[in-house]
């Protein structure tokens, strides 16, 4: 897909209001009732300072440049607002928000950790701001080279524009070194949702499941007794392959998140302040089992091993072609599900059970998160600029993404909308899954395990439990000496 394209999904859940609303405290966003308007006299308020022309330079991937910088309006809803943002920011305090983009992918992450590194090192002051692929940009805040945004002047992590289901569980010893918030865009391209065919929903009777999720009844008993009502041979070729008819399509990306969605926690904080490895219980291998007798039982789920943009593309065909009554996936998929010809309906991942109390989800890894780095030329603009954009995306970027890309050309009825409001507020970021990457690949574990057909996830996790418990405390440790 181009970037006008992503960028006008990308947010497909925007409006999902700001970013974040107060959290409970297991992070669970709530929303918020903070107003357009009221968000407007707060960044009145900010000093108003003269930076006399400076630019405000952000450290971007490449392919991402839509969420920071465009060159000029151009009629585009998204372009526009984005542009909006960043001129009534830089008008407000004369700077020009600009750009440095780099290649950053999951392929090509070292470009990007060396160019964030070598400006550390030299002290060139080159960045005053961070915007990296979450996944890597984690193991940069823990060799150093971020500051505490806490210790910034002006912006306040608290307020309800920042992701407080992110912020609240990734705080670490009263410090943050990153932050994500209605600033990252990409943040909200990348929910995950569960999409449904209501042509096939309609054929094979599943019922009113907006009122099932509405009334805490979508689990998932629910789901896959839907799920296997669907299942059909339809090439007649004698084999089930992406030609045939299914009741589910996923992949292992989307079995990731059922560590959230079933409300299996990495991490959970500790009196210290820091946290402690919990994912191995009893509920995690139940699930575990639960999960590989429903995909691989009959063939009524289609399992894709993704590998790259293609695989993607099938599956998404398979399902816009009326051959799969429900596909999951994260929420820029409704890019191309825009030329479906059957309608199509969102709503959140369902439960583990029906004593889960709130439905769960999270964010891609590909997210953006937000950083300083440590020799940046002034706090005072960082921490200032940074915030001014942050709130200033929920009274532009934010509404236009939502009400004008995502209800008017991607969402087919109101209840759809509903659903992604219910997915946004209660998006969540264990500690645990932040840090994977640097703590031996733990949340990649439930998925890729089912991608490789293994049976036992207990001699899977055995093999692993000492790579991960060592790798875990390195990170605790790291961001514990941070600062010290």
């Amino acid at each position: 897909m181009t970037h006008r394209m992503v960028a006008g999904l990308i947010l497909t859940a925007l409006m999902l209001s700001g970013c974040a609303g107060e959290a409970a405290e297991d992070g669970v966003v709530s929303s918020s009732d903070t107003v357009a308007d009221e968000t407007g006299s707060y960044l009145e308020t900010l000093p108003q300072t003269d930076f006399e022309g400076a630019p405000f330079n952000v450290l971007c991937r490449d392919y991402k440049v839509y969420e920071i910088w465009t060159e000029s309006l151009d009629g585009e809803v998204v372009n526009d607002a984005l542009h909006e943002r960043n001129s009534r920011v830089g008008e407000m305090f004369n700077t020009e928000v600009t750009h440095t983009p780099v290649a950053g992918a999951w392929d090509t992450q070292q470009a990007f950790k060396d160019a964030v590194t070598s400006s550390v090192l030299s002290g060139d002051m080159a960045y005053d701001l961070v915007a990296g692929y979450m996944a890597y940009t984690t193991t940069l805040a823990m060799d150093g080279n971020f500051m505490n945004l806490y210790e910034l002047p002006v912006l306040d992590l608290s307020r309800e524009w920042w992701a407080q289901g992110f912020v609240n569980n990734n705080t670490v010893n009263g410090r943050a070194y990153y932050t994500a918030g209605d600033i990252s865009l990409t943040m909200w391209e990348y929910m995950y949702g569960m999409f449904f065919n209501k042509r096939l929903a309609e054929n094979y009777n599943t019922g009113d499941l907006y009122a099932a999720v509405n009334d805490g009844r979508w689990t998932h008993a629910m789901f896959a007794e839907k799920v296997k009502t669907v299942s059909g041979d339809l090439d007649g070729d004698g084999k089930y392959t992406n030609q045939d008819l299914y009741g589910y399509i996923t992949n292992n990306h989307s079995l990731r998140n059922l560590n959230t969605t079933f409300d299996m926690p990495i991490a959970k904080r500790n009196e210290e302040g820091s946290y402690d490895l919990v994912y191995y219980t009893d509920k995690t291998v139940e699930a575990y089992e639960m999960m590989y007798e429903f995909l691989f039982s009959d063939n009524t789920v289609f399992f894709s091993k993704p590998t790259d943009d293609a695989d993607y593309v099938e599956i998404l065909n398979m399902f816009m072609e009326d051959r799969a009554l429900f596909f999951s996936g994260t929420l820029d998929n409704t890019g191309m599900l825009r030329g479906m010809e059957a309608d199509f309906g969102i709503l959140p991942f369902p439960k583990y059970d029906e004593s889960q109390e709130n439905y769960l989800s999270h964010s891609y890894d590909g997210m953006s998160i937000f950083a300083v780095p440590k020799t940046v030329k002034d706090t005072q603009m960082s921490g200032l600029v940074t915030e001014a954009l942050c709130a200033e995306s929920r009274i532009t970027t934010v509404p236009a993404f939502y009400e004008t890309v995502l209800k008017s050309k991607v969402v087919r009825d109101d209840e759809s909308s509903g659903m992604i409001d219910l997915i946004r507020s209660t998006l969540l970021f264990d500690f645990g899954y932040v840090n994977t990457v640097p703590a031996g690949n733990i949340f990649q574990l439930f998925g890729d395990s089912l991608k490789n057909k293994s049976a036992n996830f207990v001699s899977a996790y055995a093999s692993n439990s000492k790579s991960f418990e060592t790798n875990f405390q390195k990170v605790i440790d790291a961001y514990m000496k941070l600062d010290d």
